[in-house]
């Protein structure tokens, strides 16, 4: 069956939305059945098309092996445990919904008078899949490398929000190590300033390494401020090193 093209109107819609993606498509269909919801589709079966869920099967690998490529070269110290973990966390429904939230995808969805009345262009779940079928779309029109391009700008803030890999990698144990291959020293942490009354201190570490101060960080408790010093030497190194 030969695909229909969206008229004048709807084509104003995708256009703005490849605007936000930064990206143009050489086939557009793809992105109009990345935005058809089954409700549409149900609802509308004298169309003949088919709705976004094989998209968002298809979606879900792609952005998987991108952020899987990207991050094994981000952090090429981090074990496969912590990688892992951190895929997880950046894969997951809530920051891909207010990814998708950001870029409008919400706007452009085909959806069926009863999920549009119960709100479906702002359901997380239905935007984290809406954009993994969108992601699909640029796979299918241009292939991995140019998806994997498009992805790297758009997720880069989740690549950079220490919220999501922080909790998962211990940058006093990497830290040392490091130190260890690259300086044949360990990295000595000492307390500088502590303020506050007893139930409620804060503390301030600086981390020195071979005698050089290099970062510091503060904490209601010591291990807490070893650990915020520990991952800012540990990022300045890592960027100086590559």
């Amino acid at each position: 069956m030969e695909k229909s093209f969206p008229d004048k109107k709807r084509q104003g819609v995708l256009s703005e939305l490849e605007k936000r993606l930064s990206y143009r498509f050489r086939d557009i269909t793809f992105l109009e059945t990345a935005l058809t919801h089954r409700s549409y589709v149900n609802e509308n079966p004298q169309l003949a098309i088919v709705d976004n869920e094989r998209y968002e099967f298809l979606g879900d690998a792609v952005l998987g092996l991108c952020v899987s490529d990207l991050l094994i070269k981000k952090y090429s110290d981090f074990p496969e445990g912590a990688l892992s973990k951190i895929r997880a966390a950046i894969v997951n429904e809530k920051p891909l919904a207010e990814l998708a939230y950001k870029l409008e995808i919400g706007d452009g969805l085909l959806l069926g008078k009863g999920e549009e009345i119960s709100g479906g262009r702002s359901k997380d779940s239905l935007l984290a899949n809406a954009l993994e079928a969108v992601i699909a779309a640029i796979y299918l029109d241009s292939g991995f490398t140019k998806t994997k391009t498009v992805l790297k700008k758009l997720i880069r803030p989740l690549l950079n929000d220490d919220s999501l890999h922080s909790p998962y990698f211990d940058y006093k144990t990497a830290l040392q190590e490091f130190c260890q291959k690259r300086y044949k020293t360990a990295p000595v942490y000492m307390i500088v300033d502590s303020c506050g009354p007893d139930h409620a201190k804060t503390f301030e570490v600086k981390v020195t390494i071979a005698g050089k101060v290099m970062q510091s960080g503060s904490g209601k408790s010591k291990k807490e401020a070893e650990k915020q010093a520990a991952q800012k030497t540990w990022e300045e190194l890592h960027d100086e090193k590559e």
